[in-house]
């Protein structure tokens, strides 16, 4: 029996309640530029103010689907979450990042950490929670007995596609990020300072977004500023003169979790490239083939960029192979079907409500609910906070 393609009838309508505006990459990659190339409608949930606590819930109820996207659980979210669980209307947790174990070098890790208990108490109450790659699929299971499926991330072909860019007799590297990046940048910048040095004007970078210090000043490197709005940093993308990209990966549990978008974005963006050696990237690249796979050490990132410097041969069958295998297997064009094909199973079914769920992580919300309530009253931080961090 074949499947087909989407379902019959009006398209349904989805509701979503994110941290982020539909601009921005996360909503854009994991739910707006597939469901949208379906033809589903996406209603982002609208704010009656600027606080969380006046984000609309009624509109809800217009939903044949609920998506709750990524760290948008927290104590200024509750009483929203609460109103949602009531409804008999399906809700999907999607998360493409191991928010329940983010590093201490992470620069969002301790507003994070605040929302631990109102993400695992969402992890148990909502009818499928999905995620980016089979890693953080295995690392949520323990935290709730939800079904948490793989719904790996589509690139928009049509955003990103531009031919590979010929060489012009000097190479440019590309290195992406904010300061979230900053200990993955510790592993490149002396292979990447000795290779400037060595090749002279031949060799030049592009950091966009932020830039480690040492090249602040640096005169065969430039910085640009990120950004956010996912559609224009695509056009950005385009219009680089980028003829590698290097992707450095600090090998944790964390970033071990993280997917492969950005092969697929400059895959698509004809840029060739070295990544880190570590998952996500070594279940997607086949070493010189698709890619170059790199051990996280400077002898091993200072050959890797030699390779792309000096040989072009090289970089070019990379880039042939990876953009057609991502445009034929993770592209929103060729697989929003199955992509889909998830989100139709739940269609036309009432959300379950896991009875008890919301008691086991009751006491750490009431407590995070009370340090907020403190926090916000200067009597009371003086006078009480201290003992409870004392404890």
């Amino acid at each position: 029996m074949t499947r087909k393609l989407f379902r019959q009838g009006p398209a349904p309508n989805v509701v979503v309640y994110s941290p982020y505006p539909e601009t921005h990459a996360c909503a854009y990659i994991r739910i707006v530029a597939p469901m949208r190339a379906a033809t589903w409608n996406v209603i982002w949930a609208p704010k009656q103010g600027r606080s969380w606590q006046l984000l609309d819930a009624e509109i809800a109820r217009t939903a044949d689907l609920i998506v709750v996207q990524r760290q948008f659980p927290s104590v200024a979210t509750e009483d929203v979450l609460k109103a949602l669980l009531r409804l008999r209307i399906p809700i999907v947790y999607d998360l493409d990042d191991m928010l329940l174990d983010v590093p201490r070098s992470h620069p969002s890790q301790v507003e994070l950490h605040k929302r631990t208990p109102y993400i695992k108490w969402a992890l148990r109450e909502v009818d499928l929670v999905t995620v980016s790659t089979s890693q953080l699929q295995q690392s949520l299971k323990g935290y709730t007995s939800r079904p948490v499926r793989v719904q790996p991330n589509l690139v928009d072909w049509a955003l990103f596609d531009k031919p590979p860019r010929k060489r012009n007799g000097t190479v440019c590297f590309l290195i992406s990020g904010t300061s979230t990046h900053r200990s993955d940048w510790v592993l490149i910048e002396e292979p990447l300072a000795e290779i400037l040095a060595q090749y002279g004007n031949v060799a030049k970078a592009v950091f966009f977004g932020q830039a480690p210090r040492r090249f602040a000043d640096h005169p065969s490197v430039n910085v640009i500023e990120f950004e956010d709005r996912y559609a224009q940093y695509a056009s950005r993308l385009r219009t680089l003169d980028i003829d590698a990209a290097l992707v450095p990966l600090e090998d944790n549990e964390f970033n071990r979790c993280k997917s492969d978008i950005k092969w697929l974005e400059y895959s698509a963006a004809g840029i060739p490239g070295a990544y880190s050696d570590v998952m996500p990237y070594r279940s997607s690249i086949r070493h010189r083939a698709s890619g170059l796979l790199v051990a996280n050490t400077a002898d091993a990132w200072f050959e890797a960029m030699d390779v792309l410097v000096s040989d072009p041969q090289a970089t070019s069958f990379m880039i042939d192979n990876s953009r057609q295998q991502v445009r034929e297997k993770y592209s929103v064009e060729s697989a929003t079907a199955s992509y889909i094909a998830m989100y139709e199973d739940l269609l036309g079914h009432k959300h379950r409500r896991a009875i008890f769920s919301g008691l086991s992580t009751l006491g750490p919300r009431l407590m995070t609910r009370a340090q907020r309530a403190v926090t916000g009253s200067p009597f009371l931080g003086r006078h009480v906070m201290w003992r409870i961090n004392k404890k």
